[in-house]
């Protein structure tokens, strides 16, 4: 059976934490470490297909999103006329990694369009499911991070590097 990946209005956001940097921005990393090695570059990527698919048996998820190449722009594709809210009050955090390189070059909008920051995983669902679903998620750190309101198709982040916030 297929649906429309999309965030409805009024949908919880629920993230799934990631294992470090994922596939993602090695360019940038590269050019910010040069020949440095370091534990976080091998750290293999979280495969979150079986948790999803158990997921979307027990409940309606509206949109889903790896956090992948593009980062959070993509979430922009399952939005339609709403705007998804992020917060910065949720568990998920930033994997140190991510702090080094924030502190060494790439400030908020850019660590947002190039890296996960913690969360590789993005879904929504109606409010009334997001408890019952947090606890039917193994394997992974979960949260809620953030809710869908109508808008204009934007992305807004409350950064957990600074008290800044990101629009895409």
């Amino acid at each position: 059976n297929s649906k429309p990946n999309r965030f409805e209005t009024g949908d919880v956001l629920i993230g799934l934490q990631s294992s470090g940097l994922h596939s993602n921005g090695f360019t940038k990393v590269r050019e910010i470490f040069k020949n440095e090695f370091r534990k976080e570059f091998i750290q293999p990527t979280n495969i979150y297909l079986e948790t999803i698919l158990d997921l979307n048996e027990k409940f309606s998820i509206h949109g889903m999103m790896h956090i992948t190449g593009g980062a959070y722009t993509k979430l922009k594709g399952v939005l339609g006329n709403n705007d998804a809210l992020i917060n910065k009050n949720h568990s998920l955090e930033p994997q140190q990694i991510f702090y080094d390189i924030y502190k060494k070059w790439i400030r908020d909008e850019e660590m947002h369009k190039m890296f996960n920051c913690g969360i590789g995983f993005v879904f929504s669902v109606v409010k009334k499911d997001a408890e019952k679903c947090l606890t039917e998620i193994n394997g992974f750190k979960s949260d809620v991070i953030g809710n869908v309101i109508p808008g204009s198709g934007k992305v807004i982040i409350a950064s957990k590097f600074s008290n800044k916030k990101v629009v895409f």
